[in-house]
């Protein structure tokens, strides 16, 4: 009953948004053949960029370490880092990892944009291959990666989508449509160039 006095209100359907941000991810890869799959999870680069942009931590990287090391990766700060246990915050850390990413041939710091764009990049392809729920990857780098504001018009229009998902449901897009556009913003961003500063 509530239901059908809600939808004479609105004029239209009551969308159900539950679920929204943990829904199980689709793959949007056959309709933007142009997007290159994400880089591995234990890319140097994108790593290096997580780092920098505060995407992961200090309590992280020593798992990290290990795994990178059990990848075939071995350099003397890797095997430091895998073996460190009182890792407390980045800070404790910080020096060590900055030597692994040079090691590993990364131009160790990153400039915070460069770093935030390459991340932004890795999370929109991840969204086009179906690894990633599309929301929950628009909040993550609204809120986590970005601090709302945005570094490019894609990462803006992505912004706003998730935005408009919180208005009142008379003034805000049907959710298909916002799904479509969010996509969209993603395929945008996933083919990003990300020039290196310096």
């Amino acid at each position: 009953m509530l239901s059908k006095t809600l939808q004479s209100i609105f004029g239209r359907k009551v969308e159900d948004l539950r679920g929204l941000y943990t829904a199980p991810p689709s793959s949007a890869a056959s309709e933007y053949p142009e997007v290159p799959p994400p880089d591995v999870r234990l890319s140097p680069m994108i790593l290096a960029a997580r780092w920098a942009s505060h995407d992961l931590y200090g309590e992280d990287m020593p798992g990290i370490a290990a795994d990178l090391l059990e990848a075939g990766f071995d350099t003397p700060a890797i095997r430091r880092l895998a073996g460190e246990t009182q890792v407390r915050c980045s800070a404790d850390v910080e020096e060590l990892v900055g030597s692994m990413f040079r090691e590993l041939g990364i131009g160790y710091p990153l400039a915070d944009k460069e770093a935030k764009l390459i991340v932004s990049r890795q999370i929109a392809r991840e969204v086009i291959a179906g690894s990633r729920n599309a929301w929950a990857a628009a909040s993550h780098l609204e809120w986590t990666i970005w601090f709302r504001i945005p570094g490019n018009p894609e990462l803006e229009l992505i912004f706003s989508i998730a935005d408009e998902i919180d208005w009142d449901a008379p003034e805000r897009r049907p959710l298909v449509t916002l799904d479509a556009a969010l996509v969209e913003g993603f395929a945008k961003l996933a083919t990003l160039e990300v020039a290196p500063s310096g």
